[in-house]
């Protein structure tokens, strides 16, 4: 079925008129400005490395010929407001993430839907809804997707931690990606004698709230969905292999000190579909665009939703890549023909 519905993304890429520039927007670890004193930047892991966004602009520059490269927000907005460029002269890739909190991945999306641009990814809303792991995971399990159980933590505010006595818990951030903060002492064996534990952390991590989060032990997985003409798909999961720890810390994450393969080959194919399922249906909900990757993590058979990427990593150490080339045996370029059709097809049906 994932290979069947890729085929056919492939297939309308290639009649796709491509007459127009495709304009770039990433945030790369040596060329984002940082000298805007009203800016909040976000973490620098955020931000592509000089050989990651080269891996990305090499196959970008490849399929389209002709590309404009934006290294911070600011500078493409201030393009289009001098340039002022047509819908059918340019088109938007989208890999922006500067900034902080909710709206950190909206500004562009925002922006290009104020000046009639067509960009790949979804909405200002959607983005921003993706960023708050409480209310999406309060709107999912509300709407039957499983979740952790989860409370929204202030300082000293023990009695809300009740429920979760004697139990494992992570303390996340609220609304960053999931491992920016994230240590191995944020997970937690919870008693009445280290309560003060959850406020010492939260003091760490410099933020008035946390997620408290119940620790969903076992395989961690990732979920591309994508959507295709206006209907949406789930692939074959893959499943994250962390490497010397039991969840992606910022250490593990930043270093890649993790691995992929196929989850296939570890449950049986009746999880395998609960998994995907679960993964459609959660992009129904949020009314995803053109793609997103759903997380899980699966304990005795139960897959868990722990968290959503709206605009997730494509470069060649990302699962997205593992999928492509060593599930679905494609071309790295092909994850970028892939999104470009849907993305295509989805302003079809909307001008339709």
């Amino acid at each position: 079925m994932s290979m069947d519905i890729i085929q056919e993304c492939l297939a309308y890429f290639k009649n796709i008129d491509i007459n127009f520039d495709l304009l770039i927007i990433a945030d790369t670890q040596n060329k984002t400005t940082k000298n805007n004193n009203y800016i909040v930047h976000t973490d620098e892991s955020e931000f592509f490395s000089r050989r990651e966004f080269a891996e990305i602009a090499s196959t970008l520059f490849y399929i389209f010929g002709y590309a404009k490269v934006f290294y911070s927000e600011l500078d493409f907005i201030k393009f289009v407001m001098d340039e002022h460029p047509s819908s059918t002269e340019c088109y938007i890739y989208n890999f922006s993430r500067d900034g902080i909190a909710e709206g950190k991945k909206s500004l562009i999306p925002a922006f290009c839907d104020l000046c009639g641009l067509k960009y790949t990814g979804s909405n200002a809303f959607t983005i921003s809804l993706l960023r708050n792991k409480w209310i999406f995971t309060q709107v999912l399990s509300n709407m039957g997707i499983l979740t952790p159980k989860s409370v929204l933590y202030t300082f000293n505010n023990h009695n809300i931690l009740e429920p979760f006595l004697d139990t494992t818990i992570l303390l996340k951030n609220i609304h960053e990606s999931a491992s920016i903060g994230l240590l191995t002492d944020n997970k937690i064996y919870l008693t009445k004698e280290n309560l003060k534990t959850v406020d010492m952390t939260l003091q760490r991590m410099n933020t008035k709230q946390l997620l408290i989060q119940e620790y969903i032990s076992g395989l961690e997985c990732e979920v591309l969905v994508i959507q295709f003409k206006g209907k949406y798909y789930a692939l074959e999961p893959v499943e994250i292999v962390i490497n010397g720890n039991d969840f992606l810390d910022s250490l593990t994450s930043n270093l890649y000190n993790y691995s992929f393969r196929k989850l296939s080959d570890r449950l049986s194919p009746t999880v395998i579909e609960q998994i995907k399922k679960q993964a459609v249906k959660a992009a129904q909900i949020l009314s995803i665009k053109d793609y997103a990757r759903f997380d899980f993590r699966i304990e005795k058979d139960q897959p868990y939703l722990i968290d959503i990427a709206g605009t997730p990593y494509t470069i060649k150490h990302s699962s997205v890549a593992f999928l492509f080339e060593n599930i679905m045996h494609l071309d790295y370029k092909d994850i970028y023909k892939t999104i470009m059709a849907c993305s295509f097809s989805n302003y079809d049906i909307l001008q339709s």
